[in-house]
């Protein structure tokens, strides 16, 4: 594999011959720059900052959820407005006066207290990078029909959330013994709710008021919502209302689909929620993607490139990402961005020079735990891998070698680009795997 620095030497290289080009041309463009340019009156300015009116990102989705535009993102933060959303059955938004909130803790606890926002804020507060996901983002009948990123992978966005411990509650309240779930409830109009784990919620879990600086949006959950770092995001409920300790799961609306939708024994198979269980059924896998270039972007000339994406997992740090530029016969190294942070979004970025020819770009994850990201034909090879007890105990061992123990939504995405510069989805899965997505 080439030395980092090697690729990052020739890259530097590279862009010194590119400015050199456009330091010859200078002149003759001096006379085509305008003398004036448009500008803004004092008066014009306003209370909250505004984009250039040539800078046009924008969600696309639908009335109950927004797809974040990964392809036009830097870095590894996702500006609050852009932060994708989904309402959870179909939901509206609901607008919470913060001096009339209250969050009530209750349940198997000695000491029941009911909170105003403004006592959670004199609370010890932190501040951390955490992305979230939702479970359902890259499924594969979306991602067969997506032309862009934002529309296969758009359902995820990394922020700073700043809020108290959910740990620092638990223990101001006192959890009694056999206190081991926590039953979260939204104040949204479908009454959201969902267990949690008590070891999850004693580790990193987060009830969190503020975003990127800023008090949450009104889709992000204004003015109190959960961040569960590294697991889904139907489990970061929004709109917190009441947090009740309980010895076992609730085995509510959102408990049962997640219990169907995503265990260890593939999709549509409902098990017992055994300890293993868990970590498949809630923590995310490792993954990354290629936001340029990718579907919908055009490659202008043959030339020097750099390609650039994000990658994440919910166990936690990114320790690896691959890329291949010739549809996985090869693989190299991609340079990670710093910081590297734990169940965050990591950017990477590998420079590439396009002879011009059709070929296709792929990207694959590896975290700090060894867990890789698979291509579609390692999920279809492994078809039968799954003989764990919580497969074979829930189901039995006939049903267990049809179905796959991996999720299928971390797929490799693939981008194919034309020979006039194009950029497309290539996605065509076997037709076995489809048939769970």
């Amino acid at each position: 594999m080439e030395p980092k620095e090697t690729g990052r030497r020739r890259f530097l290289q590279g862009g010194a011959a590119v400015v050199g080009m456009a330091m010859a041309g200078l002149k003759a463009a001096e006379a085509q720059v305008p003398s004036h340019q448009d500008t803004l009156n004092p008066a014009d300015v306003r209370r909250l900052g505004e984009r250039s009116p040539y800078e046009n990102p924008y969600r696309v989705g639908s009335p109950t959820e927004g797809l974040t535009p990964l392809q036009d993102s830097h870095g590894i933060i996702t500006p609050s407005d852009l932060h994708f959303y989904v309402n959870h059955e179909y939901g509206v938004i609901p607008v919470i006066d913060p001096k009339k909130y209250r969050l009530a803790i209750h349940g198997m606890v000695e000491r029941s207290v009911i909170l105003t926002l403004d006592e959670i804020k004199l609370l010890p507060s932190v501040s951390r990078v955490y992305f979230l996901e939702c479970n359902g983002n890259a499924s594969l009948t979306r991602r067969k029909a997506a032309k862009t990123l934002q529309q296969s992978h758009g359902r995820t966005s990394c922020a700073e959330w700043t809020g108290v411990p959910l740990s620092l509650f638990m223990k101001e309240v006192g959890v009694k013994t056999g206190g081991s779930w926590a039953l979260a409830v939204s104040q949204d109009t479908a009454n959201h709710a969902i267990s949690i784990p008590m070891e999850k919620c004693m580790e990193d879990v987060l009830v969190a008021y503020a975003q990127n600086g800023e008090p949450l949006r009104l889709e992000q959950g204004y003015p109190l919502r959960l961040v569960v770092p590294g697991w889904g995001g139907r489990i970061h409920v929004k709109w917190l209302n009441q947090i009740k300790v309980v010895d076992q799961p609730y085995m509510t609306t959102q408990d049962r689909a997640s219990d169907m939708r995503h265990s260890p024994a593939g999709e549509g198979v409902f098990f017992a929620l055994s300890e293993q269980s868990r970590k498949y059924r809630y923590e995310m896998f490792t993954k990354s993607i290629i936001t340029f270039p990718s579907g919908g972007h055009r490659l202008p000339r043959k030339g020097l490139y750099e390609i650039t994406g994000l990658a994440w997992s919910g166990a936690g740090k990114v320790r690896r990402v691959e890329v291949s530029t010739d549809d996985g016969k090869t693989w190299k190294d991609a340079e990670l961005q710093e910081p590297v942070l734990s169940k965050a979004h990591t950017r990477f970025r590998m420079a590439w020079n396009w002879d011009g020819g059709a070929t296709v770009l792929q990207s694959r994850s590896t975290d700090e735990f060894g867990d890789m990201q698979p291509s579609m034909e390692e999920v279809e090879k492994n078809w039968i891998a799954d003989q764990s007890a919580a497969c074979t105990d829930a189901i039995g061992v006939e049903d267990c070698n049809r179905t796959p123990r991996r999720a299928n939504r971390a797929l490799i995405q693939r981008w194919r680009i034309a020979r006039d510069g194009t950029v497309h989805n290539l996605f065509e899965p076997p037709p076995a795997i489809l048939a769970v997505g």
